[in-house]
């Protein structure tokens, strides 16, 4: 039946949106495993069947449903202090975006992406921070800020936490709090400047679907397999894609939100 209406109305072929689909699963169990690095893994993929008006608004849109699903696997262990101020300092860097979003020439847009890609799968493995309001709120507002522009920064959010001696399941659970509060605002942001998420909601709706099983799965093989070793896997995978994006944008130059 025309391989189910073409995957109930994807705007893209049927090869890319089952493709999405795999991967939002995917990706959703690597961030369940290490909380963080499936987000970034997807939108470099999703960079290469997507085209970037719509990439970082769609990308954030799905990652509304992945990290729900792992707020929800770890409620119980949730840093709600820290979330509540991270939070507070992610609406002000969002604020700031808005005005600065629309300005940048939507040719960098994938050089960002990719460059950011780079950089994060080489981040040093905890970014020195104290659990101090002013210095959460810094946090809040830079990293929500940086998102604007290259899509996920779960990596980064990762790095700062690690200084703060949460247990694993806090760890998992409170970033995707913020991650989840970040995407929400990328929403709005990129709302304001004529993205439509209508259009690409039954892509948006069957890769979360998809992404709560990855989760599921992720949840339960959390201390079964070697971090350390699937971590390095990662982080070559994210540089070889990183790579390959940045060589990509260079040669394309495209217009934001027509």
């Amino acid at each position: 039946m025309e391989l189910l209406a073409s995957l109930l109305l994807s705007p893209l072929d049927a090869a890319s949106t089952l493709t999405l689909l795999i991967l939002s699963a995917v990706t959703s169990c690597v961030s369940a495993l290490l909380g963080f690095g499936g987000g970034v893994l997807l939108l470099v993929v999703m960079a290469n069947l997507i085209d970037p008006i719509s990439l970082i608004a769609v990308h954030g849109l799905v990652q509304l449903g992945s990290n729900a699903s792992r707020i929800y696997a770890y409620r119980y262990d949730l840093a709600l202090s820290f979330t509540k101020t991270y939070l507070l300092g992610a609406l002000m860097g969002a604020l700031v975006a808005t005005m600065v979003v629309a300005q940048l020439p939507p040719s960098l847009l994938l050089s960002a992406v990719g460059l950011f890609v780079l950089v994060s799968a080489w981040l040093p493995t905890g970014v020195p921070i104290r659990e101090t309001r002013s210095q959460i709120l810094g946090a809040g507002a830079g990293v929500t800020f940086l998102s604007m522009f290259v899509g996920s920064t779960g990596p980064l959010m990762a790095s700062i936490m690690k200084g703060l001696n949460f247990s694993k399941a806090t760890f998992v659970g409170t970033i995707a709090v913020c991650l989840l509060g970040q995407n929400l605002m990328k929403t709005l942001v990129f709302g304001s400047l004529g993205f439509d998420p209508f259009q690409w909601l039954p892509l948006v709706v069957m890769m979360i679907f998809t992404g709560f099983i990855g989760t599921w799965l992720g949840a339960r093989l959390m201390g079964r397999l070697n971090e350390q070793r699937f971590g390095l896997i990662l982080k070559w995978a994210m540089t070889l894609i990183a790579i390959k994006l940045l060589g990509e944008s260079f040669l394309s130059e495209v217009p934001l939100f027509g």
